[in-house]
């Protein structure tokens, strides 16, 4: 061994930070919405707001749940190409380690 393998490395621990990244963001928002949602409807139900609101309330949650979803599909097909990324990376950087070390593909 002709010590390449100590010198070479391919790092990916920030791809990784993406994917956290974006999942720890749609649970916060959903988290913010529900918890606005609730408070709104509790005064709702409270009279302390006019009840039309209700029903606007409920026509936004329906939209927020819609947008959210396509949103959450995007993080979803985002997040299978960085691990597509990390596995071409992962497997670019072994080859480069192998033909570094005269072993080839």
């Amino acid at each position: 061994m002709n010590g390449y393998g100590d010198l070479i490395r391919f790092s990916n621990e920030s791809l990784e930070g993406i994917q956290s990244q974006t999942l720890n963001q749609q649970q916060q928002y959903t988290t913010i919405w529900d918890n606005v949602h609730q408070q709104l409807l509790g005064l709702v139900e409270q009279g302390l707001v006019d009840a039309s609101i209700g029903q606007v309330l409920e026509e936004r949650d329906q939209q927020f749940r819609r947008e959210s979803t396509g949103f959450d599909d995007s993080v979803v097909a985002q997040n299978q190409a960085i691990r597509n990324v990390q596995t071409i990376g992962n497997e670019g950087g072994a080859a480069m380690v192998r033909a570094a070390m005269g072993g080839g593909r």
